[in-house]
């Protein structure tokens, strides 16, 4: 196994996180996961989360109804708020 940031063999296994192996590194002290596997919610989920926004509902709400952290809820909508607002600048020229 290697160091991500210093490319050194002398690491060491360092516990577990969510199933997956971690590995800790004897030159540089970098705690590190053998691989990285990309975190996202389908759109169908991402959908739903704005559908309950758009219809009131608090994000700390939607939140605990969904169990999905409420800075990602934040994140969605204004990323939606600035695709929309893009959309609108490009029809004004």
């Amino acid at each position: 196994m290697k160091c991500p940031k210093c490319n050194s063999t002398q690491t060491v296994k360092n516990g577990h996180r969510k199933d997956r192996q971690c590995y800790k590194c004897k030159q540089c002290g970098r705690q590190f996961l053998e691989f990285y596997r990309p975190w996202q919610y389908s759109q169908k989920v991402k959908l739903q989360c704005l559908d309950l926004y758009l219809e009131g509902m608090e994000v700390r709400a939607i939140e605990r109804l969904t169990n999905i952290h409420h800075t990602t809820i934040l994140g969605w909508i204004r990323q939606v708020g600035l695709e929309t607002l893009n959309r609108s600048k490009l029809k004004n020229y």
